[in-house]
């Protein structure tokens, strides 16, 4: 099946080329041939040339440096023709369309050519596409070539036809490349380069799970017994289990599902098919994709894989301690008898772009009063507004959680008459306490007349 440079593996193939994987390891990965990547590479290198890209800047968008690009620049100055061998020849072509176009039918026009009606036939309508696709209308170009009205239907009905086939043929694309984007990924984890002796320990576990003994899967792979007799030794007799894919990370990401972003990203899917594909959260997507794009806004798995696990570290620098130009900043505004709150505001305005020097109050507070904090020197503390050199909790520092009543009655306790409010005389009292029992105040109302009273223990007045 020929395979075109923007289909999936095409793209697969490109990307690990520009990220220097070299020939054999991208078409490995991409699952084609050899041959296969280099008409690829010399297509693209070929489209770059006829926009005016320079050689050296196609060579570095490609990633391919191989003296074979002087020679298809070469070819392509000379003028190398990459028309068919059975093709009509271009002057013959170009004959028939001054003539047609000039006035003539298409049966002269032919004949002064020397081409058949067939392939006169089959220019107009390659003609007829072009205009269409191009946004001419069907009428005018029925009229530009003076054909007939039924051919013309024809020749759309096609096109439509060729659209319609066009479009289910690349959402099947689409879906397969999504499929195999898994395979993909896994064909990329692989171990590369490995010996004779390596694949064919390999292959003798594997004959070896599927129940044979050692003298029938030596027997196979050409080898004498001894040999795996050796293999087995080396595991101490016993089989190795088969490499399974691990369970997900969780909550983080593995570097698994970052080669397949990167993967769906190169065959343009959006942030919610990926994560339909991980089986994730299309905001984990997005903030994966936010964090560890690079200043060309390109996603590279195997660096932001390297950048997370640096992150995922414990434990981790105080953020003052490592950054000594915060630092710097922090104490010179806590000299100036600021706040953490206006020091983090500012810290934001000043450096709206530079997130390694944006702090947030607390973590000005915890280097400063929590015990066993970093990063602030314990001195700044008296430049606080409070001059505390010590957190102090709001409820460890209380005697008690308020104050309770002793022997007090319920009130589902009270007397039948009470609850029909029809007797006057029953009061009913409430009690309240101020912050750390300093100060009370007791209030008092008549439930039928709804007479008040209220008592400050304090003053002793009524």
């Amino acid at each position: 099946m020929y395979l075109r440079s923007d289909s999936a593996a095409g793209v697969r193939f490109l990307a690990a080329m520009a990220e220097g994987r070299g020939v054999k390891p991208s078409a490995r990965a991409a699952g084609v041939g050899k041959e296969t990547g280099y008409r690829w590479l010399r297509e693209r290198f070929l489209a770059s040339r006829a926009l005016g890209v320079s050689v050296a800047d196609a060579r570095a968008e490609l990633g391919y440096f191989s003296a074979r690009v002087v020679e298809w620049d070469r070819d392509r100055a000379i003028g190398v023709p990459v028309r068919h061998h059975l093709a009509v020849p271009v002057d013959a072509e170009a004959e028939f369309w001054s003539r047609f176009l000039g006035g003539e039918d298409s049966e002269t026009a032919r004949r002064a050519a020397g081409i058949g009606r067939s392939t006169a036939y089959r220019w107009m309508q390659r003609r007829f596409l072009t205009l269409r696709d191009g946004g001419a209308p069907a009428a005018a170009v029925r009229r530009r070539l003076r054909i007939g009205p039924f051919r013309a239907a024809a020749w759309e009905a096609e096109r439509r036809r060729a659209l319609e086939q066009a479009r289910s043929e690349l959402a099947a694309a689409e879906r397969h490349a999504r499929r195999e984007s898994a395979r993909h990924v896994e064909r990329l984890l692989q171990p590369r380069n490995r010996t004779k002796a390596e694949l064919r320990e390999q292959r003798y576990w594997a004959l070896m799970r599927q129940g044979m003994t050692n003298t029938r899967a030596c027997r196979l792979l050409g080898v004498d017994r001894r040999t795996g007799t050796n293999i087995r030794r080396r595991q101490r007799l016993q089989t190795p289990q088969n490499a399974r894919q691990g369970p997900s990370a969780g909550r983080y990401l593995s570097l698994r599902e970052r080669l397949q972003i990167a993967d769906l990203l190169r065959l343009g899917c959006s942030m919610r098919q990926i994560a339909a594909d991980l089986g994730r959260s299309p905001s984990t997507i997005k903030r994966e994709l936010d964090r560890h794009r690079d200043g060309h806004g390109r996603y590279l798995p195997q660096s932001a894989n390297h950048v997370a696990k640096l992150g995922r570290r414990r434990p981790k620098a105080h953020k003052l301690t490592a950054n000594p130009k915060l630092r710097q900043l922090v104490q010179r505004k806590l000299n100036r008898c600021w706040s953490p709150d206006e020091i983090s505001g500012w810290l934001r305005l000043t450096y709206p772009t530079s997130r390694s020097l944006w702090v947030c109050p607390e973590t000005i507070y915890r280097a400063l009063l929590v015990p066993g904090g970093e990063g602030l020197d314990k001195r700044y503390c008296r430049k606080l507004r409070t001059g505390r050199r010590i957190r102090k909790s709001r409820w460890l520092t209380r005697s008690g959680h308020g104050s309770t009543v002793r022997n007090m009655t319920m009130i589902d306790q009270r007397p039948p008459e009470v609850a029909t409010k029809q007797q006057a005389g029953h009061w009913e009292g409430d009690l309240i306490v101020g912050i750390g029992s300093a100060s009370a105040m007791m209030t008092l109302r008549e439930r039928t007349t709804h007479y008040g009273i209220i008592v400050n223990p304090k003053l002793r007045t009524v």
